[in-house]
């Protein structure tokens, strides 16, 4: 029995290993991409008028306002940028150009972390009106992608933010 659990342990940190050391060159950009989501759910949190309180202990409710469906969706949506980036990065290891898959990663991910800022300061614009350095930093940030990007991608940009700005309304 115990030969059996000594070939498990060493076959599961080969294993873990291994994913620790494919995910090793963008870990710090996976940490950002999770620290940008967790900014913008507390903004929507603070957006949409969820309070924390204990109404009833059994069965327990602590959260007002609370849409179960929307974090749902937000943690679906983080799970398939992470996946597709990641998949994207395989896929480009597969072709034999592993110097260029860190620098994909790192640019989808940038480009998600840019997303779930600007949507999280556009939360806040709307709960603190009267704050203007909210509302300059999100204007900055809204207006210096677009001058990076280029013409292009900047009407896809805008494309996009008409789109959701039309099912808020």
């Amino acid at each position: 029995m115990e030969k059996w659990y000594s070939v498990l342990q060493a076959s599961l940190i080969g294993i873990i290993s291994a994913v620790a050391a494919y995910f090793d060159s963008t870990l710090s950009f996976l940490a950002a991409l999770i620290l940008s989501f967790l900014f913008n759910v507390i903004a929507g949190f603070r957006a949409d008028e969820v309070r924390v309180r204990i109404i009833r202990i059994i069965p327990p409710k602590f959260l007002q306002n609370f849409n179960g469906n929307k974090l749902k969706d937000s943690l679906m949506e983080l799970f398939l940028i992470t996946f597709i980036t990641y998949l994207m990065k395989g896929l480009i290891d597969l072709m034999q150009k592993q110097d260029l898959s860190a620098y994909a990663v790192q640019f989808l991910i940038a480009v998600a972390i840019y997303y779930y800022l600007r949507n999280g300061l556009r939360n806040l614009v709307k709960v603190y009106p009267k704050v203007k350095f909210i509302k300059l930093v999100y204007y900055l940030i809204a207006f210096k992608l677009k001058e990076l990007i280029g013409g292009g991608l900047a009407g896809l940009v805008d494309k996009a933010e008409n789109d959701t700005n039309k099912k808020t309304l």
